[in-house]
């Protein structure tokens, strides 16, 4: 697990299933890569190796690194090893939390140290350091390998549970950015380096103390006869300390510069050097190394044939150059470069490395859902393509049945003619000229329809005046007959089926409005339409998937499940009918089909998205 960020200044480091968790200090991680860059850049070929205690906290399993102390090695040496005097400096660094303010509350939590020719791993020096000065099975050390360019590695190591320790890597390396530094002119090392960039001497070996060369008191008195003696080899003496000061002088001569200098060219290296340095005046004595990877190529500038350049090709992203030439009395003198072609700055920090990762795993998952999204289109497609050939199939039927109606001719029954009145009385019997006639009879009309209205009663006539008392008298209307109102042409019966279904395939989202007028839905498609009459509606939410649509529906009954085949009567299309009461809460019946039309039906849907509905219709009688 690499380290992630838990506070503002902090980091962690932890192996997973394995304790302790390691806390560290960004402030102090950084001054810890200050002083280890310092030694790095102080002389060539990786300077010198450092190393000090780390303080902080423990507990729970949980360390926390919060200050350091370095140990100052006196004369540097380039492999951080602790003679017997270091040794001791560095148990009084361990105990120096007792009466130092600044770590009051702390105690010794582990050790770091640096490695600037090997990797990160733990030598058996550096397991002896750490076994005799941190025994603890808690306490920890941090190994950190400085680099010119690149930030700096590091890595912990720790004992587990059973004292075991990992000690050819660590568990998980992380990369530093290096604190600002300035760039000086780095210095020769005071010891030997090899062809090979390795070290003359074994520095595994602490170095003998000056003090273990002293004889004991007894043995430094001589005898006064041998004290005359030593007075005859003086003028010996003098000369071998004049030849060995002209040696001295010779040795401790600044080394000649060569000018090796690098220039990169349209994916070449040209390598130059300085022919008129002192040390390249025999080039028989001078020799080109190049290590690229792997490979390593010895190139004699004899064979240059006076020659102060040389084009090389690399292979790798980085290749190391040294020019290295014979001087008087067995010195030497080289120079150093290195050419990165593609130079990396690190590994970027963990919170960067996991979100590229989530990234990575977003686009991932963006490309599935689209391709999701387009199968699902695809079979809303082939729906909507099957609902519109059932539609077309059923009109096409509606279309032949009409056809086939108006070819067969409208029989009707003949009228039926209502009966004569009977009983007419006949004319109104004058009588004689008198003052009073008497009254007419009614007239009385038999009707067989027992929803027409008895006729009103005739108007009495006038009596009849004599001839002298006649004057302009109008003579009485005759009685009117008065016949029935016609009644209303009754509605012919519903000659359809008595209920049905409609199936409405689309996309509803949330809280969204479909409106059905007959066969046009204002989204998605239908497969038929309401009847036209009174009818009592059921709508259903459901869900169209590749086996049919999925009806949720409130009745208990269909706990268990129920399926339609496909048929006429379902838009030839599988109906699975599943008992969910919460369901049937997310689609909502705006407006019903009334009086206005009949075939008009307003929904709405409620908290989930829908792919399709279910309308189920039934007659009301009349």
């Amino acid at each position: 697990m690499m380290p992630a960020q838990s506070r503002v200044d902090a980091g962690i480091w932890s192996v997973p299933g394995l304790v302790p968790v390691i806390e560290y200090s960004r402030p102090v991680l950084n001054d810890i890569l200050t002083h280890v860059l310092d030694a790095f850049d102080t002389y060539l070929a990786g300077g010198f190796e450092v190393g000090g205690v780390l303080f902080g906290r423990y507990s729970n399993g949980l360390v926390r690194i919060q200050a350091f102390r370095p140990l100052d090695i006196q004369p540097p040496r380039p492999v951080f090893v602790l003679s017997k005097s270091d040794q001791q400096r560095f148990d009084t660094l361990i105990r120096s939390h007792a009466s130092d303010p600044e770590l009051q509350g702390m105690v010794p939590v582990g050790w770091y140290h640096s490695h600037t020719r090997d990797e990160i791993f733990l030598s058996e020096g550096d397991v002896e350091i750490y076994d005799r000065h941190f025994p603890e099975p808690w306490q920890v050390a941090m190994v950190l390998r400085p680099s010119d360019l690149e930030p700096v590695r590091v890595g912990f190591f720790f004992r587990e549970s059973d004292g075991y320790i990992r000690t050819d890597q660590s568990y998980q390396e992380f990369a530093v950015e290096a604190p600002p530094r300035e760039r000086t002119l780095r210095k020769p090392p005071p010891w030997e380096i090899r062809d090979d960039g390795q070290l003359e001497e074994d520095y595994s070996i602490p170095p003998v103390e000056p003090e273990a060369y002293s004889l004991p008191p007894e043995a430094q008195t001589a005898g006064l006869w041998r004290k005359a003696g030593s007075w005859l080899l003086l003028p010996v003496a003098l000369v071998i300390i004049g030849a060995g000061a002209v040696s001295l002088y010779i040795l401790n001569a600044p080394e000649p510069e060569m000018g090796l200098r690098l220039t990169p060219v349209e994916g070449e290296l040209l390598i130059q050097w300085d022919t008129k340095s002192k040390a390249l005046v025999d080039p028989n004595e001078a020799t080109l190394f190049i290590v690229d990877g792997s490979e390593r190529t010895d190139l004699p500038l004899a064979k240059l044939r006076g020659a102060a350049q040389y084009l090389y090709k690399p292979r790798t992203g980085r290749v190391d150059i040294r020019l290295r030439a014979g001087l008087s009395w067995g010195r030497s003198a080289q120079e150093l470069a290195t050419y990165l072609a593609h130079p990396e700055i690190g590994k970027p920090e963990p919170e960067l490395q996991e979100a590229k990762q989530a990234e990575r795993r977003a686009a991932e998952n963006v490309k599935a859902l689209q391709a999701e999204l387009a199968e699902k289109r695809q079979e809303t497609g082939g729906l909507r393509a099957r609902l519109d050939e059932s539609a077309r199939a059923r009109e096409q039927a509606d279309e032949a049945r009409r056809a086939r109606l108006a070819a067969k001719p409208l029989v009707l029954p003949p009228a039926a003619k209502p009966p004569a009145p009977r009983d007419l009385p006949g004319a109104p019997e004058i009588a004689a000229r008198s003052a009073a006639a008497a009254p007419p009879v009614p007239l009385q009309v038999s009707l067989s329809d027992p929803r027409m209205k008895a006729p009103p009663e005739p108007v009495k006539p006038a009596p009849v005046l004599p001839p002298q008392a006649q004057v302009a008298v109008q003579p009485p209307p005759s009685p009117a007959i008065v016949r029935p109102a016609p009644l209303p042409p009754a509605k012919p019966a519903w000659s359809g089926p008595a209920s049905g279904k409609i199936i409405w395939i689309g996309e509803l989202p949330r809280d969204g409005v479909l409106r059905i007028e007959g066969r046009r839905p204002s989204t998605g498609a239908v497969n038929t339409e309401l009847p036209g009459v009174p009818v009592h509606i059921g709508a259903y939410p459901a869900e169209y998937t590749n086996s049919g649509v999925k009806v949720f529906s409130p009745n208990p009954r269909l706990a268990a499940g129920k399926t339609e085949p496909a048929g006429a009567a379902n838009g030839y299309t599988p109906i699975h009918y599943v008992y969910d009461a919460k369901a049937v809460r997310d689609l909502i019946v705006e407006q019903m089909p009334g009086a206005g039309d009949w075939k008009r039906i307003v929904l709405r849907a409620g908290g989930r998205r829908l792919s399709a509905i279910v309308i189920e219709w039934q007659v009301i009688p009349q």
